[in-house]
């Protein structure tokens, strides 16, 4: 029988944040079709989020190989409305600024929180 205590642990993370960290927008692309001259054009699922972006640690981003130009984005996952966890590609709009996902990093063992690697990008269409 699994336990419930990562479950608990995820709320009362998400009950401790909500409403004091920076609001976002989770865009995912989910379908493309083409417009009547042939260009792609991208539909998005879109989740609201609660998070921080942040910069790395220079050192550690030169040690990692990590672009200077990436953020870390740390998103509450309980925050994440509706329910979704987090990809490569996906789009965030946090602090004024789009970013797209390069990578996830983690996800802690209560699946409270994510942090992502993602880096600037034009707002989608």
């Amino acid at each position: 029988m699994a336990s419930l205590l990562p479950t608990e642990i995820a709320n009362i993370v998400a009950n401790a944040f909500k409403n004091n960290l920076m609001t976002g927008t989770l865009k995912r692309p989910v379908a493309s079709a083409l417009d009547s001259v042939g260009d792609p054009v991208v539909t998005f699922e879109t989740y609201s989020v609660e998070g921080i972006r942040d910069n790395f640690n220079a050192r550690f981003a030169t040690l990692q190989g990590i672009p200077h130009t990436d953020v870390k984005i740390l998103l509450i996952m309980n925050l994440i409305v509706p329910a979704t966890t987090p990809q490569k590609d996906d789009l965030i709009f946090i602090r004024g600024e789009w970013h797209k996902v390069r990578e996830v990093l983690t996800i802690d063992p209560a699946s409270a929180s994510i942090e992502l690697q993602a880096f600037a990008c034009p707002a989608p269409e």
